[in-house]
C-alpha cells in the first residue's frame, strides 16, 4: 500500500487490479505549541492510509509543500512557505509521472487547505487534465467527505485537527502546553477551540472520512476503468 515500500512486481499487480494512486499534500507549519509542525501532512497521510485499506491502490509518500502558510500571513516561524507556482508545477509533474506509470485514477488529499493553496493545487490538476483526457483525477481537502454528511471538519490546530492527530499519534500532542485562559487565533495561531480536542472526536472524524470517501473513490476508479481506451496512445491526448 505504501508506494515507497513496494517492489516493482507488487506495483505491477496493483496496476493490473486496482490502478488507483493517492497523493497526500501537506505542509510544515505552525499549529500551536501543542502540536507537531507536520500536523497537516501527518493526519491526512494516516487518514489516506485508512482510505486506501478500504479501496485498494497505493499511497505515495506525502508531500510537504505548502503555500499560504502561517509564515507570510501571520509571521509564525517553524513554518516552510513555498510559492504558488512551485506547488502548481509540483502537482502537475506528480500527475504526469503517475500517468506515465499507468495509474488510471489519482486522488490528491490535501491536509493543508488555505484557499490560495487549494487554488494552486487545483491549477496543477487543471494543467494536467487539459493535456490528458485520462486518467480520472480528484483533489479533495481531508475534511470534505465529512462535510458531505454535515459533519464540520477543518480548522487550524483546533479541535478537529488536534483530535485527528491525537487519534493517530497521541504521542505527538501535548494539550498541557496550551496557555491558560481563552485562546486567541491571532496570538496563539490556532483555532480557539483546541482545548476541546479528544481522541474520541478524532476517531469519529477519521471514521466518517473513510465511510464517505470510499464509495466515491471506488466509483471514480470504476468509471476510469470503463472509459479508459483499450490501448494507451503514444500521443499526449490520453
Amino acid at each position: 500500500m505504501k508506494y515507497e515500500e513496494m517492489n516493482p512486481r507488487e506495483i505491477d499487480d496493483v496496476l493490473k487490479t486496482r490502478p488507483l494512486a493517492y497523493l497526500v499534500w501537506g505542509a510544515h507549519e505552525w499549529h500551536g505549541v501543542h502540536n507537531p509542525v507536520g500536523l497537516d501532512t501527518l493526519k491526512a497521510y494516516h487518514m489516506t492510509l485508512d482510505l486506501c485499506r478500504a479501496t485498494g491502490g497505493v499511497v505515495l509518500p506525502p508531500v510537504y509543500c505548502g503555500f499560504q502558510t502561517m509564515k507570510p500571513w501571520m509571521g509564525f516561524h517553524h513554518t516552510l512557505e513555498f510559492s504558488k507556482e512551485l506547488v502548481t508545477q509540483y502537482v502537475f509533474e506528480h500527475l504526469e509521472n503517475l500517468y506515465d506509470e499507468g495509474f488510471k485514477a489519482i486522488v490528491i488529499v490535501m491536509g493543508h487547505y488555505g484557499a490560495r493553496h487549494v487554488e494552486a493545487v487545483n491549477a496543477g490538476v487543471a494543467r494536467f487534465t487539459e493535456r490528458h483526457r485520462y486518467p480520472k483525477v480528484l483533489a479533495i481537502r481531508d475534511f470534505d467527505p465529512a462535510g458531505w454528511v454535515n459533519v464540520k471538519g477543518g480548522d487550524h490546530g483546533g479541535k478537529n485537527e488536534t483530535s485527528l492527530m491525537m487519534h493517530y499519534r497521541e504521542d505527538l500532542v501535548d494539550l498541557s502546553r496550551l496557555p491558560p485562559g481563552e485562546l486567541v487565533h491571532g496570538r496563539d495561531g490556532i483555532s480557539p477551540n483546541a482545548k476541546e480536542s479528544s481522541t474520541e472526536h478524532g476517531a469519529m472524524l477519521a471514521r466518517v472520512f473513510v465511510e464517505q470517501a470510499a464509495p466515491k473513490i471506488r466509483e471514480l476508479l470504476e468509471t476510469a476503468l470503463k472509459e479508459w481506451p483499450t490501448e494507451k496512445a503514444d500521443g499526449r491526448g490520453f
